[in-house]
């Protein structure tokens, strides 16, 4: 009877497991969403529905303008010659669904000092894209571009230039600039934030400089009297800025360049500046995270939050999803920091829209690793276009 007893209970276990889904209940399903997230070197697309939460990355930079995503990418213009280095970079953006590419930014350093060898030397040869120059140049020049940070239509970068050779007219140069992505314009200070504001801060700016050089010039110490020697070199620049959000809060971060032997090719920040937010900014704070807290960022939505998690042990910057109930759900690892999120699930992102992100994504995917970077203090920054593959490294970029 016994013996009976078990093999009877044995189905009618299996007939509740099936009714009733076994003893633990299921795990709910992420909520839908679905965005585009900027991190270190690359893009990264999340969707989340109720297949699970799923995380594509590519090598690739973007901005957004009016709903319509944008590839930053570097050429460049090489103008040497047998015994003379010129390698200017240009700075363009394509639209994805168009293909139209627009020129954002110019080296003209460079190309000014080329056309200047070429008539100094008019019987010197051109050389084609594929030969090099002498191993030591009498003159060389070249140009680095990097992205600093993209706030809404605005694009901050840093431009710098070296040039030197076999003569001794050596010298560096680096500089901020704010770009408007729209039309590829430098802005000033008043055309962002207003003549009012403008000069405000401007005056805040000028107050900080001259602080910060007074104090490390009182400092006694052995570090502070090397670093005085160093900071006369450096010269207040009212158009040598670039935007920051260190906090969510816009911010406007000047840098004086240095001129002379023991500052040229180097800047001296200036602590950043809050500003009252102009109109503009609304929509460049949407990819910004809404709270930040000791190791954590966060972006909260009406039916979810984004949290991005900072480990000094851990490289990646781990991505989570957390749901209205406080369930938390595995996005994945992303290259640090996060820059900021593009969202596609409010609105709802169109079909033409999706269809050139894919493309995109799915080009990117195929780069191959024909490119040099240079080292970098910074945080990686690849661009990406479509006949030339370029990769570079955050406030130093040089290409192939």
């Amino acid at each position: 009877m016994m013996s009976e007893a078990k093999h009877l209970a044995r189905p009618l276990a299996l007939v509740a497991l099936i009714l009733f889904g076994g003893c633990s209940p299921r795990t709910p399903a992420p909520p839908f969403a679905e965005f585009v997230i900027a991190a270190g070197d690359s893009a990264f697309w999340v969707r989340s529905d109720g297949g699970g939460v799923r995380m594509r990355g590519a090598p690739i930079v973007l901005s957004r303008l009016d709903g319509r995503f944008q590839e930053l990418y570097v050429e460049d213009d090489d103008r040497s010659f047998e015994d003379a280095f010129f390698v200017g970079q240009t700075l363009y953006q394509r639209d994805l669904v168009t293909g139209d590419s627009i020129e954002v930014f110019r080296d003209s350093v460079v190309a000014s000092m080329a056309g200047k060898y070429a008539r100094k030397h008019p019987d010197a040869r051109r050389l084609a894209t594929d030969e090099d120059t002498e191993e030591d140049p009498a003159s060389s020049a070249s140009a680095e571009l990097s992205v600093l940070a993209v706030h809404g239509p605005y694009l901050s970068l840093e431009y710098h230039v070296d040039t030197g050779g076999a003569t001794d007219d050596t010298w560096h140069m680096t500089r901020h600039e704010v770009v408007d992505l729209r039309s590829g314009r430098r802005v000033g200070l008043a055309e962002l934030l207003g003549k009012g504001m403008a000069t405000t801060v401007l005056g805040r700016a000028r107050r900080l400089y001259r602080e910060t050089v007074d104090s490390v010039l009182k400092d006694e110490r052995a570090p502070a009297r090397r670093a005085a020697q160093a900071i006369k070199r450096f010269k207040f620049d009212p158009t040598s800025f670039a935007l920051a959000a260190p906090s969510g809060a816009l911010m406007i971060a000047f840098s004086a360049p240095g001129r002379g032997n023991g500052g040229e090719g180097f800047v001296l920040p200036i602590r950043p500046i809050a500003v009252s937010e102009p109109a503009w900014w609304a929509e460049a704070r949407e990819a910004l995270p809404t709270s930040i807290t000791d190791g954590e960022e966060r972006w909260v939505r009406p039916r979810y939050t984004v949290r991005a998690v900072y480990d000094t042990i851990v490289r990646p910057v781990r991505l989570v999803l957390e749901d209205s109930s406080g369930r938390v759900y595995a996005i994945g690892g992303v290259t640090a920091p996060v820059h900021r999120i593009y969202w596609l699930d409010n609105p709802d992102f169109d079909s033409t829209q999706r269809r050139a992100l894919i493309k995109a994504f799915d080009e990117a995917a195929l780069y191959d690793d024909a490119t040099r970077t240079a080292s970098s203090t910074g945080t990686p920054v690849v661009f990406a276009m479509n006949r030339t593959r370029v990769t570079g490294h955050g406030s130093r970029i040089t290409f192939p």
